[in-house]
């Protein structure tokens, strides 16, 4: 396909409707801003998953010790309705 000048810059415009990598980036990431769940951090959704994998191994195993240590790690306070509701679902399991 021939490639046309723009109009504003004189540069060749490419027509092949693909869509460069970077701005693919660019919509997503306004995509998530409009939705409200602001930019991704890769390294705090690692933490995280890391956190919930730990929490799990630690309710399987009844150890209540490391539960509670995951859950001052994850920056729960004691006697918050997140705290009280971690250990319902750790006695319940």
């Amino acid at each position: 396909m021939p490639k046309e000048k723009d109009k504003k810059t004189g540069d060749q415009a490419d027509n092949s409707g693909a869509i460069d990598p970077e701005v693919l980036d660019v919509i997503q990431e306004e995509k998530r801003k409009a939705g409200g769940r602001g930019p991704v951090d890769a390294a705090a959704e690692r933490k995280k998953k890391r956190l919930a994998e730990d929490g799990l191994r630690a309710i399987k195993a009844k150890d209540a010790r490391t539960f509670t240590e995951l859950l001052r790690r994850a920056g729960i306070l004691e006697n918050s309705p997140e705290w009280k509701n971690a250990w319902k679902v750790f006695y319940s399991a």
